[in-house]
């Protein structure tokens, strides 16, 4: 059996050199029958039970452990060695003492675990921290963008307000500046009238007849002196008579006056006011003689000052176009063109600038615009190019152009006109203003018609922003008729047109809430207009 044992190559343990010697492969497991272990004797006369024979002395035998290595029925019974039982106890020393170990780094590591689990934990709640914070932030920033929208539109409407409030007292200052000019022309013609008639009365007063109060007494030489002496005597008490009535005259007249109700100067301290009564009637001074003498101005290298017209020049936009001269403006000169060239920046309200700014852009050579074949204007290319970023694109690409032509039909040509006499007086004129705006309904057209050509030549938005105020007021307060939308829309400019925008917006709003009444007008209205009913769609996206 033994031999069947060691000739299973198989199933076997071989012993280690080291201390802690390893199974190179597992035994297989012993079935619970087969668990026993046998004890035997030693064949040198000795029992099975450990008793000698005879008188021979007893020793301590080593048991000796029977263990089945193999599935066979000869290898069952396996006699371990003392050797082998002394290296199967250090190795269960040696397996004892390394699980010890290892339960220790178990725990450790267990330990381990248990910390990183509550660095974990910590840090999880560290996490939503972080979060509630960046969720806290984030509400604050959208709070905060809600009141930047909010500030922007109020920005936008309180500088509509003040472009509208300028344009009032612009206004209001080219009416008063109008009613001074009126004033002086009245007080001039007020006084010719009063050099008039003092002229008048001048010769009237000259033409009358003096009266002789000289008494003239006639005597005869050839008279002899008591009869001259005589007559000198009747003329004498002639003159001494009327002197009596003069003299009698003046006391009833100054009875009349002494007899008059109230004060008089000598016996009050009370002021005299002026009455018919009291008033002195002078008659006026005659004129002075003038001393008149030629000069030869020719002497000195100066002609003589030419007459001033009557004529009242007018601007180009008289009345029609929301603008004269006699409000207090200064006309055209034809004044003298340097080399300076100014900066240009169309985002720039030229109407915030220096006069001395604002003359610069008189400089350089002078273009025409067209409306089609039409000839709007002749105006100098500087002022075009910082009013207008489309002038400014063009004539940068294009620096020989001599004009600049927009598409027949594009826009208005008064409404274009009216624009182009304005760049122009902006490059003289002493004062800034805008164009006047009519808000009666009737001028409707008229406003949308200026808004659309500033919006095709590509001016800055403010120069209209007192019309995009009232318009969109309008629309907002539902005062807007289907016949003003009807017109907005017709004379829209999509690439950019905040009233075509508030109109669009502001139907989309009430659509939503459902606060539009005439609801037939609107689709008729959207059918009409297929690039209202695009916008709306937009938005409503």
């Amino acid at each position: 059996m033994a031999s069947g044992f060691w000739a299973a190559g198989n199933n076997k343990v071989k012993a280690s050199n080291s201390l802690t010697p390893t199974v190179t492969e597992a035994a297989p497991k012993m079935a619970a029958s087969s668990q026993k272990v046998v004890l035997k004797g030693m064949s040198n006369g000795h029992g099975t039970n450990g008793a000698t024979n005879g008188n021979t002395p007893k020793f301590d035998t080593p048991s000796v452990a029977t263990v089945s290595w193999d599935e066979d029925v000869d290898d069952t019974n396996f006699v371990v060695t003392p050797f082998q039982t002394k290296v199967m106890d250090t190795r269960l020393v040696t397996f004892n003492t390394t699980i010890k170990l290892k339960d220790e780094r178990v725990k450790e590591l267990e330990a381990t675990v248990v910390t990183k689990i509550l660095r974990i934990e910590e840090l999880e709640v560290a996490v939503e921290d972080k979060d509630h914070v960046i969720g806290d932030l984030e509400a604050n920033i959208e709070f905060k963008d809600t009141q930047i929208k909010q500030l922007e539109k109020e920005n936008t409407t309180q500088y509509l307000q003040v472009q509208e409030l300028v344009g009032e007292v612009d206004e209001r200052d080219r009416r008063i500046k109008q009613l001074e000019a009126e004033l002086e022309d009245k007080a001039t013609i007020i006084g010719g009238f009063e050099k008039h008639v003092l002229t008048i009365d001048a010769e009237a007063l000259s033409a009358k007849d003096v009266k002789d109060t000289s008494v003239g007494v006639q005597v005869n030489l050839s008279q002899g002196p008591a009869e001259r002496k005589t007559v000198v005597k009747q003329a004498v008490s002639e003159i001494t008579s009327q002197l009596k009535v003069s003299a009698a005259e003046e006391s009833n007249e100054t009875l009349t006056t002494k007899t008059t109700r109230g004060t008089s100067c000598g016996e009050s301290g009370s002021p005299t006011f002026v009455t018919k009564d009291t008033l002195k009637v002078v008659p006026p001074a005659p004129r002075p003689k003038t001393l008149t003498f030629p000069i030869d101005l020719s002497k000195f290298g100066k002609k003589p000052a030419a007459q001033k017209s009557t004529k009242s020049s007018t601007s180009p936009s008289n009345g029609k176009n929301g603008h004269t001269t006699p409000w207090g403006h200064a006309s055209k000169l034809a004044g003298v063109k340097t080399d300076t060239m100014p900066k240009f920046n169309p985002s720039a309200d030229i109407r915030h600038m220096l006069h001395g700014e604002r003359v610069v852009f008189a400089n350089g050579p002078d273009v025409i615009v067209k409306l089609g074949d039409v000839k709007l204007a002749t105006i100098p290319k500087y002022v075009l190019m910082q009013c207008s970023k489309k002038a400014l694109q063009y004539f940068t690409e294009n620096p020989e152009a001599t004009s600049w032509v927009f598409p027949a039909g594009s826009m208005d040509a008064d409404a274009a006109k009216a624009h182009l006499s304005w760049m122009d007086e902006m490059t003289y004129q002493g004062r800034v203003y805008s164009l006047t705006l009519n808000a009666a309904s009737v001028y409707d057209k008229k406003n949308l018609r200026i808004c659309r050509a500033a919006r095709v030549m590509g001016l800055n938005n403010t120069y209209v922003g007192h019309f995009t105020k009232q318009f969109c007021d309008r629309i907002r307060n539902q005062n807007a008729s289907l016949e003003f939308m009807d017109t907005i829309c017709e004379l829209a400019y999509p690439e950019n047109d905040p009233v075509f925008e508030c109109l669009a917006n502001n139907i989309v709003n009430q659509k939503r809430i459902g606060a539009h009444k005439d609801t037939a007008g609107l689709e008729k209205l959207l059918a009409k207009h297929a690039l209202l009913k695009q916008k709306m769609e937009q938005i409503e996206k």
